[in-house]
């Protein structure tokens, strides 16, 4: 239910990122020479892998969150862009919730080093799908102490009516080691079901905490789906779907309006992120002309009205006006208030496309080609994650598919930040 975007018609996939030069004193956005293979990494699993989320440890490491083929998977990388071979098997950690499909779309990491990844249950068609959450040691094994031998599934809807569509899009750690789940649901067997806002909050053994909402589920006819989740320092928990956002007291239950407040903690991933002041910022597609998709890139107030000293560009990764999509598949924030945007420029190919605009809403450029970069791995590929290292470094994460043998392959490219 997550971050899939499927742009064009080559191959499985498509969104973006990256082009520049390679000189260790390049400008910002060359791609980094110490990094993989020219900047550039490709991972090959053996079945299709698709990449949603992205977080970074203290020591550098990179962790995504992925399908990998019907599984739900984590993958980890250290700095250079090698596979860690200390964590899971070779680098890779993966699990199952049924005989069906358990993709991973959310990532978090605790303090004591544990990685908490939130996503689906899913089901054949008619069956009950549920929110799906694994804990794992810092090795890459599931964690015995966490849940039904480090899962957890929550199901949001009571039979016969149980949830046909139940997926979980965001995971935040509170300061108190509580976890918090953010996604929706809908009422299976009944058409008109509206997908409704589902937030769940786990104690750190993986039970439900009694004290959050109606047993530790809230549930609300509010802004749908949840692909971003904040916390202010008084507990107070705020849900992004990108124009929209709703609050919630620190008991699960939902407030009439919002009220503004400085965010202390958020969770990673996806197209929308809250900065520190309580505001955010989303990327979306827009229509210009016919034929012609392109991002943008929106700020709006802690009370989701849109943010008029906000410039707003459209952008176009190549940096030329015509008849192309190019979509958004993540965006992340600099320290320095800048915005870099990740995702793909289609047209006939499909490659990683890179944006960074600057906290006014211009687009910044010192980096790459006026502000915008695109590279390819085979021709059929997309930005789904963006981390950014503490020396300002950008790593983009997602696929690249091989449209010779049809391989889907895990896909990293790092670029200078200067």
């Amino acid at each position: 239910m997550k971050r899939v975007i499927r742009f064009g018609s080559a191959g499985l996939l498509s969104l973006g990122l990256l082009f520049g030069v390679t000189s260790a004193h390049a400008a910002g956005g060359a791609l980094d020479p110490t990094f993989g293979s020219g900047g550039k990494v490709l991972t090959n699993l053996g079945v299709t892998v698709v990449p949603h989320d992205a977080v970074l440890q203290s020591n550098g490491d990179i962790v995504v969150a992925a399908e990998i083929g019907v599984n739900f998977g984590v993958v980890r990388y250290l700095p250079n862009g090698n596979l860690d071979s200390t964590f899971g098997s070779g680098g890779v950690a993966q699990t199952s919730f049924s005989d069906f499909f358990s993709p991973a779309n959310a990532l978090a990491l605790q303090s004591d080093g544990k990685i908490v990844a939130a996503g689906e249950e899913r089901s054949p068609t008619g069956s009950p799908d549920a929110f799906a959450v694994a804990r794992f040691t810092a090795n890459g094994k599931l964690d015995s102490t966490f849940g039904n031998g480090g899962k957890v599934t929550t199901e949001f809807f009571n039979p016969p009516l149980a949830g046909a569509q139940e997926a979980a899009d965001a995971v935040l750690v509170q300061p108190d080691g509580k976890i918090l789940v953010g996604g929706s649901a809908r009422q299976g067997q009944n058409r008109f079901a509206p997908t409704m806002t589902a937030i769940a909050r786990y104690n750190s053994n993986g039970s439900l905490d009694a004290g959050f909402g109606s047993g530790g589920k809230a549930l609300a006819n509010g802004i749908g789906n949840v692909v971003t989740l904040g916390l202010d320092a008084a507990g107070d928990i705020f849900a992004l779907n990108h124009n929209a956002i709703a609050e919630l007291n620190p008991n699960g239950s939902f407030d009439a309006g919002v009220t503004p407040a400085a965010i202390i903690a958020s969770s990673h991933g996806g197209v929308d992120a809250f900065q520190a002041s309580g505001q955010y910022v989303a990327a979306s597609t827009v229509n210009v002309i016919k034929n012609d998709v392109d991002t943008q890139v929106q700020r709006f107030t802690a009370t989701g009205s849109q943010d008029p000293t906000f410039t707003g560009p459209t952008l176009d990764y190549t940096g030329q006006d015509g008849s192309a999509t190019d979509g958004a598949g993540a965006v992340a924030l600099q320290p320095n208030g800048q915005i870099v945007v990740g995702g793909a420029h289609f047209f006939g190919t499909s490659v990683f496309g890179l944006a960074r605009v600057n906290s006014s809403g211009s687009l910044d450029t010192s980096f790459g080609n006026g502000g915008v970069l695109t590279t390819s791995f085979f021709g059929d590929e997309g930005v789904t994650a963006l981390v950014i290292q503490s020396d300002g470094k950008i790593v983009g994460i997602g696929f690249a598919e091989n449209n010779s043998t049809g391989q889907v392959y895990l896909a990293l490219a790092r670029y200078l930040g200067n």
